[in-house]
């Protein structure tokens, strides 16, 4: 299972780190700090929109919308960055932190970090941001977890976000009658309702209960699932080591703008 760091050293079969250091005008050393400077940021904002199911279910339709990110990631024979990835990125760090003005102050602190300028940043994180969601996807995958991303994915279809519903020869549409036991032949208020128990169920036992109802008996065929949720958000660390004072500042600018 891929952690944020091993999916860039991974991506474009290892010459993303170059590719970046190349359209950005950054030396591969250069680019390898900037990068270890703005995994922590994804890390916090990967493991926010994991908080709720509606959030987690909008992360969930973006990393099986991510075809440029995924076409990135996968393309051994990559010689560089795709333009188009810098629209799709962008709509993913909408997701993850909010706004411009957020995505402006962690590349700020990220620039603080790894010495590389604001500037460059703020045009690199829209590319990361892509690439992730396609290795995210492809690691997911690789593990046998396209059900639960199958499952999370199916919450957007009611309208959440203006997402298209997956087609049939989505990679993930043949994985969701297994996941919801069929529960789609009973009617769309069931399958709604289902689906929202099951995810508030799943993340409640993940994370601790909270406000969650305590699940019923019949729920328990579905620890599998709940173990299969925790692997991957366990992908969402940073898998480097962080010093404290910057995880505290990057906590300070997820705080001031996201807190309510």
């Amino acid at each position: 299972m891929m952690n944020l760091f091993e999916i860039m050293q991974a991506a474009q079969g290892g010459r993303a780190v170059g590719n970046l250091s190349q359209q950005f005008g950054l030396s591969p050393q250069q680019t390898q700090g900037a990068l270890e400077a703005l995994l922590p940021a994804f890390s916090m904002g990967l493991q926010n929109q994991a908080q709720s199911p509606d959030m987690l279910s909008q992360l969930a339709g973006m990393m099986a919308g991510a075809q440029g990110g995924q076409q990135a990631f996968e393309d051994a024979n990559g010689d560089g960055i795709p333009d188009h990835l810098q629209q799709e990125g962008n709509q993913v760090l909408g997701q993850l932190f909010g706004s411009k003005e957020m995505s402006r102050a962690v590349a700020e602190q990220a620039s603080m970090m790894s010495g590389v300028s604001a500037t460059v940043l703020k045009s690199m994180l829209p590319v990361v941001a892509s690439m992730i969601m396609g290795g995210l996807f492809k690691s997911a995958s690789n593990q046998g977890l396209g059900g639960i991303l199958g499952q999370l994915a199916q919450g957007m279809m009611p309208g959440m976000g203006g997402m298209a519903a997956p087609q049939t020869n989505n990679p993930l549409g043949g994985l969701l009658g297994g996941m919801i036991g069929g529960g789609a032949q009973a009617g769309a208020g069931s399958a709604q309702g289902g689906l929202g128990g099951l995810l508030g169920g799943l993340l409640g036992g993940m994370m601790g209960g909270g406000q969650q109802a305590r699940p019923q008996p019949q729920q328990a065929a579905f620890d599998p699932a709940a173990m299969g949720l925790e692997a991957l958000t366990n992908m969402f660390s940073t898998g480097r080591q962080v010093q404290d004072q910057y995880q505290n500042n990057l906590q300070g600018i997820f705080d001031a703008f996201l807190k309510k």
